[in-house]
């Protein structure tokens, strides 16, 4: 039978094992309580046997005897069942005691060696046992005849001494068989219990944590497991280092002779005579910035790629105050958004908002927010970066009352080269908030997009859920 999991294979192969190996023990205990206590019962009989064959007497040609009665009342006191006797001569011509008691199927008696059987008396099951011994004298009877002395006891007696004990002793084993099932159990949770806190701790990881797992605590048989695991990770963090490692040494190449040909536009444009030529120039300059700025996004990508390698090696977070990382950012594009005439400022505490993490990505990751507010907002638009704490952990966020997004463009945001409807007006990358989700994901923050008010406007905060102020 095909099993899925490792318990249920250990539960389904060693209870039902102990269950017959405990029901193989009840029947073998059972045999030989039966044998013992009809030993123990059968030597009663053959002292009772000894006992009658010291009181026969054959000293006046007939059968005689002293009947015991005090030796069998003893009987069944101890045996707690009625006892017979009969005492007959071989012939049958001369009987004292109870007659018509069942003999033997083999009717060869050795002298003075008792013989035990079972037989039925008037429905009543009884133990017996039958000894033949020589008279003392001479027996007035036709041949030689033996005495042949029968003792027996109907067998309830023993039948519950035999139930009794048999009753504790399944009371026992269904107790122990309870405790072995309870530790058996208990191991094979036990013993699995670190496979599955380890499948616990990867299943929480991020996305790109490719990080070793940790075989020391593991169970020995799982070891190889893991080191394959962990070898099967390191391959594809070195092929995802060398494609990042193209695709920064790609941006870089891309940057010098980008900077060369903005040059020659702009030397190109003063040297224009006509009109036509300066919108063509003017367009070519138009493309050669988009080209830079997505140049310029796919090189903080790569670094951002970098950073979270750094930390999957072990980099520890550091302590970052938001209120500095956001008055820094907003005086770098102070000049954009005096530009365009809108009303840019910031709304912090008096007290520093300190969470841990890596400073100059979240440094860049409200950068690209901020960007992406002054670039999509029109003219004279309000824009505000503010930091605050809340229940939940300390937020950064940044607010406008731009065009705002559509609800599925927001439910798609934080893909890479996916940009909403407002944006597709606009010259851009699609890369922006594909950056702050990926920094949001190093840093333990949470990235969320939400309309400012019912008339427009945009709100992108993220959440650190734990921090020290």
């Amino acid at each position: 039978m095909a099993l899925n999991s490792i318990r249920s294979t250990l539960l389904w192969i060693l209870i039902p094992a102990v269950v017959l190996t405990s029901g193989l023990s009840l029947w073998v205990s059972s045999v030989e309580l039966t044998d013992r206590v009809n030993a123990a019962f059968d030597r009663a009989l053959a002292g009772a046997l000894q006992s009658i064959a010291l009181n026969v007497n054959t000293e006046s040609g007939g059968l005689a005897m002293e009947q015991p009665f005090y030796m069998l009342e003893f009987i069944e006191l101890a045996t707690d069942s009625r006892v017979y006797f009969r005492v007959s001569t071989e012939d049958g011509l001369s009987e004292i005691g109870y007659s018509e008691l069942p003999m033997p199927e083999d009717d060869l008696l050795e002298d003075g060696r008792p013989l035990f059987y079972s037989g039925e008396y008037f429905g009543e099951t009884l133990r017996l046992a039958i000894m033949a011994i020589g008279p003392s004298e001479r027996l007035q009877t036709p041949l030689d005849s033996r005495i042949i002395i029968q003792v027996g006891e109907s067998t309830t007696g023993r039948d519950e001494f035999i139930r009794r004990v048999l009753l504790q002793t399944v009371r026992k084993d269904f107790a122990l068989l309870l405790l072995f099932v309870f530790l058996i159990s208990a191991g094979a949770i036990l013993a699995l219990r670190p496979l599955r806190e380890t499948s616990e701790i990867i299943h929480q990881r991020a996305s790109g944590n490719l990080q070793p797992i940790d075989e020391a605590t593991l169970p020995r048989e799982v070891r190889p497991l893991i080191r394959a695991i962990n070898l099967h990770m390191e391959r594809y963090a070195r092929k995802t280092t060398t494609q990042q490692q193209f695709l920064d040494d790609t941006s870089h190449q891309l940057r010098t002779p980008l900077s060369v040909l903005m040059m020659q536009v702009e030397y190109a444009k003063s040297l224009a005579r006509s009109e036509e030529m300066q919108e063509v120039l003017e367009a070519i300059q138009q493309r050669l910035n988009n080209t830079i700025q997505l140049t310029n996004q796919m090189m903080a990508l790569g670094r951002v790629h970098d950073a979270a390698d750094k930390l999957r090696s072990g980099e520890s977070l550091e302590e970052v105050d938001l209120c500095e990382v956001a008055r820094d950012v907003v005086n770098d594009f102070l000049a954009a958004a005096r530009e365009k005439r809108q009303d840019f400022g910031l709304d912090l505490p008096d007290t520093p908002i300190v969470i841990r993490g890596i400073g100059w990505l979240l440094h860049q990751a409200l950068s690209n927010m901020v960007n992406n507010a002054i670039k999509y907002s029109p003219v004279q638009a309000r824009i505000t970066v503010s930091a605050y704490d809340t229940e939940d952990g300390a937020v950064l966020q940044v607010e406008d009352n731009g065009p705002g997004m559509s609800a599925e463009d927001i439910a798609l945001a934080g893909h890479r080269f996916r940009r909403g409807a407002a944006g597709r007006a606009q010259h851009g990358s699609g890369l922006g908030l594909a950056i702050v989700q990926t920094i949001a994901d190093i840093n333990n923050a949470h990235m969320e997009i939400v309309p400012a008010t019912a008339d427009g406007g945009l709100t992108v905060r993220l959440t650190f859920p734990q921090h020290s102020s």
